[in-house]
């Protein structure tokens, strides 16, 4: 059984490099923040800093850990499902082969493992040899034309990083246990199967409760509009800021914890909207409504990216011009894009590689189905237009959950602020939006075009040999 087991492993790797871009990139969120922890506190030991002027390099790193570790738990979970959904042929083997359910979800443990303790690997030589340029980036990220911010020194702690990759490790094992267990009741007739064709069902009461408990968070903290209101002070409207901070990022979970109940849908109607009848976006509509849950781990992270960038921008403009219409003059600092990535850039990163990972591990199904309407009469032009079109489709999806999430935050600044004495004035900067949904369509376009570039230049029955071959 163990010859069977590493056989597999040796397998499984094309599979696993597909998501591999998560686990990387959540190493590299990890490694560098326990770096910057450890350069941060050590500047303000030695005098280097006063601890009030260190939260770059102390309380934002540990913030980015923790978000980064909520983020990290369902796009890790989302990957892995990904991998044994692709393998569920080959882990049926291994229970035709004679392993028990125990040993089935210990080798998909096993490989989980491996992946992440590689990529941390990956993930530690870039972090200490760029840590010295990612304060100064940080540093400047924080510095405003009345103030200067210098980049501690940097502590290249390998202690840390050690005990930072354990971390990392258990945590992927963590995330991923369930989808181990899923792994093992895989019933030995998916052997006979088309391992790419039998894919889970969409779970429905988890998210759908989680979905609930984010909305109860965010009534919560609108129910705590009229007890700031009774009890106003001068911390009152900081208390407003903080607490639409945390309405954005509930509605934003509560909309990603169910996208794959309702994404498929919205997508059908918005495109439907759409006066075009070319066969080429009827086929790109069909494509990506058709793939359910999969499309759905596309969607959810360049929605995190718009709802969470736009969000975190309005705040400071909003509180600067609801003060200056009360006749107030006062210094915000931090208010610009950099900041807000530094904050919440660390997340946004696990999110979108998680969206990239699963359109790459969609690379194989998109190639045999570009293929296919090759086959039908699609001409090498449209071929090449159906990725960009599903890719649009994905983005434009995207932007309507998004919209919410912004929209619910502002709603709390409209009720909120009154509860500080102040009449709101909802200022949203509409370049930063317009800019962070670009970014993220562009990244979409790419995850889907490129991969499947190699095999728009063979001829389509090839395509279609190779993948049944596979």
């Amino acid at each position: 059984m163990l010859k069977i087991q590493r056989a597999e492993l040796r397998n499984s790797w094309t599979n696993w490099l597909g998501v591999s871009i998560v686990f990387l990139t959540l190493s590299l969120v990890f490694v560098f923040s326990s770096l910057t922890i450890v350069s941060g506190f050590t500047a303000v030991a030695n005098g280097e800093m006063a601890l009030e002027q260190s939260g770059e390099f102390t309380l934002v790193p540990i913030t980015n850990f923790v978000l980064g570790g909520i983020v990290g738990l369902g796009v890790v979970s989302s990957s892995v499902g990904l991998v044994v959904d692709y393998r569920r042929g080959a882990l049926a083997r291994l229970s035709l082969a004679g392993a028990t359910p125990r040993q089935v979800a210990g080798t998909v443990m096993g490989q989980l493992a491996a992946v992440t303790i590689a990529c941390a690997l990956v993930a530690d030589v870039i972090c200490l040899i760029g840590l010295g340029a990612g304060l100064e980036l940080l540093a400047a990220a924080r510095t405003e034309p009345d103030m200067l911010v210098v980049a501690p020194t940097p502590i290249r702690d390998l202690g840390a990083v050690l005990l930072t990759n354990v971390l990392t490790v258990g945590f992927a094992l963590l995330a991923g246990w369930g989808q181990a267990r899923k792994a093992s009741r895989i019933p030995p007739v998916e052997a006979l199967r088309q391992a790419e064709s039998a894919t889970s069902k969409p779970r429905v009461v988890l998210p759908v409760l989680g979905a609930v408990a984010a909305v109860v968070a965010t009534l919560a903290a609108f129910a705590m509009i009229p007890v700031l209101a009774q009890y106003r002070d001068k911390e009152t409207a900081s208390n407003v800021m903080q607490l639409a901070i945390a309405v954005l990022l509930t509605s934003t979970l509560a909309m990603s914890a169910v996208a794959h109940l309702y994404v498929g849908p919205l997508a059908r109607f918005w495109t439907g909207l759409i006066p075009v009848r070319s066969a080429t976006w009827q086929i790109a509509r069909r494509n990506v409504s058709r793939r359910g849950t999969r499309f759905a781990r596309s969607v959810t992270p360049v929605m995190f990216t718009v709802a969470l960038l736009l969000g975190m921008t309005v705040i400071m403009p909003t509180i600067a011009a609801t003060t200056a219409k009360a006749g107030l003059e006062i210094q915000l600092s931090a208010a610009g894009l950099g900041p807000v990535l530094t904050m919440v850039g660390p997340m946004l990163a696990i999110a979108l590689a998680g969206g990239v990972g699963s359109l790459l591990m969609m690379s194989k199904q998109r190639d045999a189905e570009l293929a296919l309407t090759g086959v039908l009469g699609a001409t090498p032009s449209q071929r090449r237009v159906l990725p960009i079109l599903e890719a649009g489709i994905i983005a434009g999806t995207a932007l309507f959950p998004a919209l919410v999430a912004v929209g619910v935050e502002i709603a709390y600044f409209w009720f909120g602020l009154p509860a500080a004495g102040y009449d709101p004035v909802v200022s949203v900067p509409w370049a930063y939006f317009v800019g962070s949904f670009l970014v993220a369509l562009l990244i979409t376009v790419a995850a889907t075009l490129l991969p499947t570039l190699p095999a728009l230049r063979l001829p389509e029955r090839r395509v279609l040999a190779r993948l049944a071959a596979e």
